[in-house]
């Protein structure tokens, strides 16, 4: 979030043009080749030529629609939504991950239906690939559709996993932190590392991480025992309100579902916990890899995967995957840095004051309770 943003939203010009716009991935491609490339940080110990990004950007925002539309006047995933400045969430995202990757290994991946939302919400400092999925299938099929473009094009990949609809600031500090997370996946090779929060409330729509012990084999240093991973002894999802405050005082972490792993290790997991969507993706990873051992430039953004996902069931990737391997994870908490994942209107107001803004829509539900578009 930029303090040089000025107040305004998608529902203005931009929801203007989302009935008139007609894109194809060829389209997309074009634009993603020739598009400004924002300035990187350097981290010392990072090979950043083995380093991808998925960007998940293929929600429904379900639990913001009755806001989106009292504002927008049509549903809109919050994640292609303006709500303050002039960048959609997923714009801060993208723009985020490309100070950190370079952007031809940022793949973000949406769903086919939401083309005319993503080419509305988006500027031209974005950059990175975009992968589109012929239905959204959950995190499961979300994660590993990328995953196998990344596993072919680079066996040696680290990969770091965002949502595309999370407010964070400053942002500076955050993306110090992902560094951080990038270190700690090639540090301990065998390990998802996931992004942690520290709760200041007990907030029941997310999920929580019960972190154990410290777990720092290869002495990485650290300003705080905050800064070092943790293992994780469980995974608590969306608990009731009274067992989400005592996970916070017996002091357990937001779950962020931000993490970086290497690309061998989140396939292996796969294939163990999510053996269907795995063996699925497996006969398009290799056709992928044997496109690029005759073409060295071919691109990723062409693949198809409409056969793949014909025999797809959907997946998450928390239930899936975390929930049921907590001794194949690691947790760091991020500190000195707000988060929020603006599941309700209430938060978003609270997250922008904290920092002296106002939310867009404010200024066009026209007085109404905000209590009446919460859920």
């Amino acid at each position: 979030m930029s303090q040089e943003d000025s107040n305004s939203g998608l529902g203005v010009e931009s929801t203007n043009r989302l009935s008139h716009t007609t894109v194809t991935q060829d389209d997309l491609s074009l634009a993603f080749r020739t598009r400004e490339r924002p300035t990187h940080m350097t981290a010392p110990n990072l090979d950043r030529t083995h380093i991808w990004a998925i960007v998940l950007a293929g929600g429904e925002g379900e639990r913001l629609r009755p806001l989106t539309e009292n504002w927008l006047g049509c549903h809109c995933p919050k994640q292609y939504c303006t709500f303050v400045g002039n960048r959609s969430m997923l714009q801060h995202t993208l723009d985020r991950a490309c100070q950190v990757v370079d952007p031809d290994r940022v793949l973000t991946v949406i769903s086919c239906d939401h083309i005319k939302w993503f080419q509305a919400s988006i500027s031209s400092k974005l950059a990175g690939r975009v992968l589109m999925q012929p239905s959204n299938l959950d995190t499961g099929p979300g994660i590993f559709f990328p995953a196998a473009c990344i596993l072919a094009a680079d066996p040696s990949a680290t990969v770091l996993i965002f949502p595309s609809d999370h407010f964070v600031f400053p942002e500076q500090r955050f993306l110090t932190q992902i560094h951080r997370l990038a270190e700690m996946a090639e540090a301990f090779q065998d390990r998802i590392v996931l992004l942690g929060v520290k709760p200041n409330r007990a907030e029941a729509d997310y999920g929580w991480i019960e972190p154990g012990p410290i777990h720092n084999p290869g002495g990485l240093k650290a300003e705080t025992d905050g800064n070092l991973a943790k293992t994780v002894i469980d995974f608590k999802e969306k608990p009731p309100p009274q067992d989400a405050e005592n996970y916070r005082r017996k002091g357990y972490l937001w779950n962020t579902m931000i993490m970086a792993v290497k690309i061998q290790t989140l396939w292996k997991l796969g294939q163990q916990f999510l053996p269907a969507v795995v063996s699925s993706f497996e006969p398009f990873a290799e056709t992928l890899r044997n496109n690029l051992r005759y073409d060295p430039n071919f691109d990723l953004m062409k693949t198809d995967p409409v056969h793949t996902y014909e025999s797809l069931k959907p997946e998450n990737f928390s239930r899936g995957v975390l929930q049921r391997a907590p001794e194949h994870t690691l947790v760091t908490s991020m500190e000195d840095v707000l988060w929020d994942d603006w599941g309700r209107p209430d938060r978003i107001v609270e997250s922008l004051a904290r920092i002296g803004h106002i939310p867009a829509f404010l200024g066009r539900l026209h007085g109404k309770d905000l209590r009446g578009v919460q859920h």
